[in-house]
């Protein structure tokens, strides 16, 4: 009898190690193996900021999936993109980029990115223009105020241009909201006092009381083993090209699976563990910008935002320059199964009204009060109909989406700035 059992168990041991194998070798040979090790990285505590590049940082960025592995350098100045002086070239038009992570660019190539696009095609026109990327990872408005003042009016743009992404933006500039998100208070942050836009907590770490918050809170159940049975595989499954470039994609598809593969000890606890001990109510953070009608931490957030625009403009043309707004659009708004994936992800969230709309909407209309000319990049995203815009895993832009940015800025700007003599 036993011996009757023991030749099936064999043959399906052994399909299933040459299916593992036949996947394995797919994933060599078509070159989609995740590179190992850690990415590079490219910054430092600033007291000015909260943080900022390091000058001089190199190497490639890429995310557990391998979905890019770009390189990128920090410059002199602390901003990814080639040496620029400070002391504007005549004759040379000159557009100031600011942004979060869309426009810091790292996921691809640095002559990939939209103002590297935006800056070829504006010299194929016939300009002589200088696009300078000044956006970095994680910035709200009110860190990106706080760069042109200090640093961006030295370049003495013509334009600034500010990549605004509603997707976190509000969010960034609403302290309440922004230390939940991180954990603490951890940057420069400006409220609103008696209608006055006033800054704290610059130099980062000036301002007494302001300690760590915590996150969502957690439900204490005890998701994962203090030694999970199958824990000692995992550093042959590690070393697997398939393995790496296969659990990353699990814990999006089906998170529910990749939380027992951790309880088991053959993955790493990551989003699907750290989501599931919040409890079933849980909704992430960020969707609140999203939600109709808003919570008062939100409205604050927006009225905050829409002093800071107010500010950027008037110190931007003070200084004889323009301020435009790009507003980056985010693939839940784009992709609507993006969208549902996330409802089906957090089922709490289907007891509340969304609009996902909302939030360009409402910047419009900040944007029109005040009279400063944008770009709804959203319209034109939806519109695509080509393959995804975004890398499907990490959220940001492709190449594709990057080209159709700077291509649609290209076709917006262009009109407005004046050819020079060469």
């Amino acid at each position: 009898m036993a011996r009757k059992l023991l030749i099936p168990l064999i043959f399906i041991l052994f399909g299933v190690l040459l299916a593992f194998g036949l996947l394995e070798a797919a994933v060599r040979i078509t070159g989609k193996t995740p590179p190992a090790g850690e990415p590079a990285f490219f910054w430092q505590d600033d007291e000015r900021f909260g943080w900022f590049h390091a000058p001089g940082a190199e190497g490639y960025y890429f995310n557990p999936p391998g979905e890019y592995n770009a390189y990128a350098k920090v410059n002199s100045a602390g901003l990814i993109d080639q040496e620029y002086a400070l002391e504007k070239p005549k004759g040379v038009y000159r557009i100031l980029v600011l942004g979060d992570s869309f426009a810091e660019g790292l996921r691809v190539p640095m002559d990939a990115t939209f103002h590297s696009i935006l800056e070829e095609e504006l010299n194929a026109a016939g300009k002589r223009v200088e696009v300078i990327n000044a956006g970095v990872a994680g910035w709200g408005t009110d860190q990106e105020l706080l760069f042109y003042r200090e640093i961006g009016r030295k370049y003495k743009p013509d334009m600034v241009l500010l990549a605004f992404f509603p997707g976190n933006d509000i969010m960034n500039n609403a302290i309440a909201l922004e230390s939940k998100n991180f954990g603490g208070v951890k940057k420069p942050f400006f409220l609103l006092e008696d209608g006055e836009l006033v800054l704290h907590n610059q130099p980062v770490g000036s301002e007494a009381g302001l300690g760590s918050e915590t996150g969502a809170s957690e439900s204490g159940q005890q998701l994962i083993p203090e030694h999970p049975p199958l824990a000692f595989l995992l550093p042959l499954l590690q070393r697997s090209a398939f393995y790496r470039y296969f659990i990353p994609r699990l814990r999006v598809i089906a998170p529910g699976f990749a939380l027992k593969l951790a309880q088991w000890g053959l993955i790493e606890p990551g989003s699907e563990t750290r989501n599931a001990r919040q409890g079933p109510d849980y909704i992430p953070l960020a969707y609140g910008v999203y939600k109709t009608p808003l919570d008062e931490p939100w409205q604050e957030g927006w009225r905050i935002t829409e002093a800071l625009l107010a500010e950027m403009k008037k110190e931007v043309e003070a200084d004889g320059a323009t301020l435009r707004v790009v507003v980056i659009p985010a693939q839940l708004q784009v992709e609507p199964a993006v969208w549902r994936h996330i409802m089906q992800a957090f089922p709490a969230m289907q007891a509340t009204q969304w609009d996902l709309d909302q939030p360009n909407a409402m910047l419009a209309a900040i944007l029109q009060r005040q009279d400063t000319p944008y770009l709804d990049l959203l319209p034109v995203f939806r519109a695509w109909n080509g393959p995804t815009l975004f890398f499907p895993i990490d959220g940001h832009w492709n190449q594709r989406g990057h080209r159709l940015a700077g291509e649609s800025l290209f076709d917006w700007l262009n009109p407005d700035i004046p050819k020079t003599d060469h």
